[in-house]
């Protein structure tokens, strides 16, 4: 009995013992996993269109800090990059900098949003990753006033707030137009930056951009730029419109799936004013049968100004062919079939409207008296039946009405017979065939992010994921893109490489972290834009 009892006070006293020196242990294991590292401030400071200065201090309470990486992000999900600072020489608290020229490789256009963190290092291997912080590029050398009307935001300086209020009621006026057209308008909010001269707007915008550029649009971060004189200045029926009807545009389809012929020729056809030089240098190039091919013009507008200005008047006019041709609920369906990721252009034409590129090109030439695309060999019947839709006529249509009202009663029976028959059939392989598709689809694919309007650039400006050791937080990561089918400009396609800076550590994960539309205004291109 005595042994049993002093077992059972040795055990008591053990637990207590070990319960006595549990805080002391948690304490010292709490201790030794804290992060002794802390970012006491982090600042950034803009000066638009030179440079971005970053700035952090941070303290070390165990250790001395020996560098810190910034990470910086342009655009809601796309182009990275980093940069390492060393602490020379390291101590427990540094304040550490990094000037981010911002005029040529790394140029950003106003409405960029963007964002950062900091990623501090020890001597004792110790790694302090800090918050994102978040800003937007903004256009400095102005005081910007601004208005809204649904997803458009217009923005403007030194004009008074009625000069603002009568551009906002004229785009939002637009954008209606616009959006009839294509079949659909706005799914994300835009701006609309409005410059008052041509010299304030050349300082904003990208590296060798030309003089004579009017308007710009940037459809991967939904903003656009113009220049307006006055409230009576043509741009406001020419520059306006074009740049809007690119951003509705790429809101309403998947990105890079139109050849470029076709985006700008719906930008210029929805716009209420078109220089007379535009239609003139159309008519020149019909009188000596000179027409750019589609094939050339589906990636790229020509260097050459002229060219690059028949290839705006001819892609106008397809434009206004199809139009006319095919009728505008045939045209917002192509647009809305363009959304479709899994197929291309070519496959959405067929889709639509029932005819291919090439056969679309030999019939529109035909329409405009010149020399036929196609050889009779590569006619097909399909591809002969598509007239330009007739004009309203004034002959009474009643009888005509009235025969084919009685035709579809004939028809609408065998119709609906026939449509039973079929759906009887298809409903008993429909199921299966929707549950093998989506165990395709969810094998295969990794989830998409909910935000659709995916940034629009050329393939070789992907962004690479970060490195491995400093991942961006997992809500920034970049939602998977399609690979682009051409790269998109406005007849010219910026390419920035990084610069070379002695003495740091950097890696850009793009080439270019903008592609935008840059519109011809009626002068030619002479020489480049220098930004101030």
């Amino acid at each position: 009995m005595f042994s049993w009892r002093f077992h059972l006070l040795r055990l008591l006293f053990a637990c207590f013992f070990i319960s006595a020196l549990l805080p002391f242990i948690f304490s010292a294991n709490a201790q030794a996993f804290k992060d002794p590292i802390t970012v006491t401030s982090q600042t950034d400071t803009l000066n638009f269109p030179k440079s971005i200065d970053f700035q952090m201090s941070a303290h070390d309470a165990s250790s001395t800090i020996t560098q810190a990486t910034i990470y910086i992000m342009y655009g809601a999900r796309g182009y990275q990059e980093f940069h390492t600072v060393n602490a020379t020489p390291p101590t427990g608290t540094v304040t550490l900098r990094w000037h981010e020229e911002i005029t040529s490789s790394n140029f950003a256009p106003p409405g960029t949003p963007i964002s950062y963190y900091w990623r501090v290092q020890d001597s004792a291997n110790n790694n302090h990753t800090d918050n994102p912080q978040n800003f937007t590029m903004t256009d400095t050398r102005f005081f910007w006033q601004h208005a809204t009307q649904g997803l458009l935001q217009v923005n403007w300086y030194n004009r008074t707030q009625d000069f603002g209020q009568a551009v906002l009621s004229q785009a939002s006026t637009n954008i209606k137009r616009i959006s009839d057209n294509l079949g659909g308008g706005l799914q994300h909010p835009i701006n609309l930056w409005v410059y008052q001269n041509a010299n304030d707007f050349h300082g904003a915008l990208p590296p060798q951009s030309y003089e004579w550029v009017g308007g710009i649009a940037f459809p991967s971060i939904n903003q656009a730029s113009i220049v307006v004189d006055s409230l009576v200045d043509d741009t406001l029926r020419r520059d306006m419109p074009h740049e809007l009807t690119h951003l509705i545009f790429h809101q309403l389809t998947f990105q890079d799936t139109a050849p470029i012929w076709f985006d700008e020729g719906m930008a210029v056809y929805n716009q209420l004013y078109k220089e007379p030089a535009l239609t003139n240098r159309l008519k020149d190039a019909l009188a000596s049968h000179s027409l750019i091919p589609l094939k050339t013009i589906s990636l790229d507008f020509p260097a050459d100004a002229d060219q690059a200005y028949l290839a705006y008047a001819q892609s106008w006019n397809l434009i206004d062919y199809m139009f006319n041709t095919f009728g505008r609920n045939k045209m917002a369906l192509l647009i809305k079939d363009m959304n479709n990721q899994q197929t291309d252009f070519g496959e959405d034409l067929v889709l639509a409207l029932r005819i291919d590129q090439a056969h679309l090109e030999n019939q529109w030439h035909l329409y405009l008296n010149q020399p036929a695309t196609l050889a009779p060999s590569q006619l097909t019947p399909a591809a002969q039946t598509h007239q330009p839709i007739a004009q309203p006529s004034t002959v009474d249509n009643a009888e005509p009405l009235l025969v084919l009202l009685g035709i579809l009663l004939a028809l609408l029976p065998m119709i609906g017979i026939t449509g039973l028959l079929v759906y009887q059939r298809n409903a008993r392989t429909s199921n299966q065939l929707a549950r093998q598709a989506q165990q395709i689809i969810n094998s295969t694919l990794p989830p998409l992010s909910a935000n659709r309007n995916l940034p629009y650039m050329s393939p070789a400006t992907y962004a690479s994921p970060p490195p491995p050791s400093a991942p961006w937080p997992s809500h920034y990561q970049q939602a998977p893109v399609r690979p682009a089918s051409r790269p998109q400009a406005g007849g010219y396609t910026a390419h920035w490489g990084p610069p070379a800076t002695p003495g740091a550590e950097h890696q850009r994960e793009l080439s270019s972290p903008f592609t935008y539309n840059q519109e011809y205004v009626n002068q030619p291109p002479e020489k480049r834009v220098s930004q101030e």
